[in-house]
Parts: structure tokens; C-alpha cells; sequence
């Protein structure tokens, strides 16, 4: 029995000495994120210098910010802001009696420091012109309302304006937000148009889905990109969640383990890739625009020369 507990406080002792190791010795706050796949405990400092992945591989929610400062060059960017003249609550809208929705949207805002669920960037990738999208989590869920569906239009036309090279949108998303009503709803055909608008313009576009990306995001806009990526342990990349999907089914039993997983996705064909580590992003993306871009190149080249052919051609005929 005293061999059995002298190995346990052995083990708790180590375990207290490798948390304390890594704690700054001032008087600053450190935030602790417990991993849910391995249970160790690691600081959020730690995680961001791995990219927001545990030593055990488990992908936590990357913040925007993050991803943006790790995907532009020498992390410079200029964020397209959000319109500032929408009402996102015209009805006053009050939820259990308690607070409006209002209130929800602003405690949203201040938890995370953004307008909306979206962060935006314009800046330079490997050289080239790029506007790149990431959905906040802890906005909600990454929910994708009112201020969501206008903010992601002025987006798309900052790209076609601006005449970016390529754009690409990291989904962690769940979904049309159904607080804001038929308002909300409108978020879906809405991102269609956004879409078609980057399509005339022939900017290549890329969708990357990192953790959940699922409801009304998952049925408008994340299908309608070129090329679209999803990281190995992301999860709920589905419209409708197991629990909805059983009952519709009338068993679990036809509903895989795979089911909404990245890995599920990939095999069923509805992605691309897999991108097994976080840093390998920014060079995937980077290949498959500089082979597009390259193909622009040429086909303008070609364009030029029959052009170019044509008007010789009249010459000698009038000569």
C-alpha cells in the first residue's frame, strides 16, 4: 500500500514541477487550456507558438488573429473593417425576458475585440496579392448573422476592387446564427452572390475548414470555392450534427464513426486535401496560386500573340 501511494505523489510531483516550470515567475496572468485529447494542461502561450496544436496533435480553434499574422508575409496586413451603419436588431429582439439581442451581439464584441464573427486581411503571401477570411469561435460559435453576411460582401468586393490575386476563407463556423431571424437567413444566398462575384472576376478562391463548419455556412458559401482544404483532426464538417442525422435515420447504427470528420470528408470526396499540420497552409496555397497565376500568365501571352498575328495579317492584306 506505502509503495503504491509513494508512486503516486512521485507522479503528482513530477506532473506539478512541469506545470510550474513553465510558469512565468512576475506578476503576469497565464491562461491554461486543458488538452480534451490527452488532458495536459498547457499554457496559451505555449499553444501559440505551435500553432494552436497540443503536443499529442489535438487542433485547438486557431483566433483569427493568429492565423492571419502566420499566413502574411512578415505578418503585415491591412483589415478590411465591417460596414458600420447595420442594425442588426431592428425587432429589439429580447431573449428569456432577460437581455436583447443586441446585448448578446455587443457582450460578443468585447469578448473578442472584433465587429463580427469575421476577421479580414489584405496583404502579400509569398509575393502575391491576397485577401484572407477567418471565422472567430468564441463570436458566437463563429455564427454567421446580420453583421456577418454584410461584412463578408464588402469582403469579396474589396477582392474584386483591389484585383487580389486569390482569396482564402478559414471556416470554423456553426452556422447561420437563428437569433437573427429571416434577416440571418439571408446570409446564405447572400454568400452565393458574394461568391459569383469573385468567380466573374476570375480570383482563385480557397476554403479551409479547421474544426466545426457546419448549418448554412456549410450548405452556401464553403462549397463554392476552387479548392477546398480541411486539417486532419477537424470535426463537424457536416450540415447537421449526428444527434439530428440519427433521429432523421431512425438508428445510429448507419452513421459512421468518420461521420463530419475531416478524414470522413476527404474520403467521401467533398475535399480536396487533408492538411496533417497547420504550417503547411501557407505553402499549400502558395503552389496551387503561382501554377494558376502562371496559367494566366500564358493564356494572356497567347492572347496577345493571335492579337498581335491578326492585326499583321491586316497589314499585309491592306499592303
Amino acid at each position: 500500500m506505502d509503495n503504491w501511494l509513494t508512486g503516486w505523489k512521485k507522479k503528482i510531483k513530477i506532473k506539478v514541477k512541469q506545470i510550474l516550470k513553465k510558469r512565468p515567475t512576475g506578476e503576469e496572468e497565464v491562461d491554461w487550456e486543458n488538452c480534451p485529447q490527452c488532458k495536459k494542461l498547457t499554457t496559451k502561450l505555449d499553444l501559440s507558438d505551435n500553432s494552436f496544436v497540443c503536443e499529442c496533435s489535438f487542433h485547438f480553434d486557431m483566433p483569427p488573429k493568429f492565423r492571419l499574422d502566420s499566413l502574411f508575409d512578415s505578418g503585415i496586413y491591412e483589415i478590411i473593417e465591417a460596414p458600420s451603419n447595420i442594425d442588426s436588431d431592428p425587432l429589439n429582439f429580447v431573449v428569456d425576458g432577460r437581455y436583447t439581442y443586441s446585448d448578446k451581439v455587443k457582450a460578443y464584441q468585447r469578448k473578442t475585440g472584433q465587429e463580427t464573427a469575421l476577421l479580414a486581411g489584405s496583404g502579400l503571401i509569398s509575393g502575391m496579392k491576397a485577401v484572407v477570411t477567418a471565422f472567430h469561435s468564441g463570436f458566437g460559435g463563429g455564427r454567421f448573422g446580420v453583421h456577418e453576411n454584410e461584412h463578408f460582401l464588402t469582403i469579396a468586393n474589396y477582392a474584386v476592387r483591389n484585383k487580389v490575386d486569390f482569396w482564402l476563407c478559414c471556416y470554423q463556423s456553426s452556422g447561420i446564427d437563428v437569433h437573427g431571424g429571416v434577416r440571418a437567413l439571408y446570409g446564405m444566398p447572400k454568400s452565393i452572390l458574394a461568391m459569383n462575384e469573385i468567380k466573374q472576376a476570375n480570383i482563385p478562391t480557397f476554403a479551409l475548414a479547421s474544426r466545426g463548419t457546419s448549418g448554412g455556412v456549410y450548405a452556401s458559401s464553403f462549397f463554392a470555392h476552387d479548392f477546398i482544404f480541411a486539417e486532419s483532426s477537424a470535426t463537424d464538417i457536416l450540415f447537421s450534427g449526428k444527434r439530428v442525422t440519427s433521429n432523421i435515420l431512425k438508428s445510429t447504427e448507419a452513421i459512421p464513426d468518420s461521420f463530419g470528420t475531416g478524414i470522413g470528408v476527404y474520403k467521401a470526396g467533398l475535399v480536396d486535401k487533408i492538411l496533417n499540420n497547420r504550417k503547411e497552409l501557407k505553402d499549400t496555397i502558395t503552389k496551387l496560386a503561382s501554377i494558376i497565376l502562371k496559367r494566366k500568365e500564358l493564356k494572356i501571352s497567347d492572347e496577345e500573340a493571335n492579337e498581335n498575328s491578326e492585326k499583321i495579317g491586316k497589314t499585309t492584306s491592306a499592303s
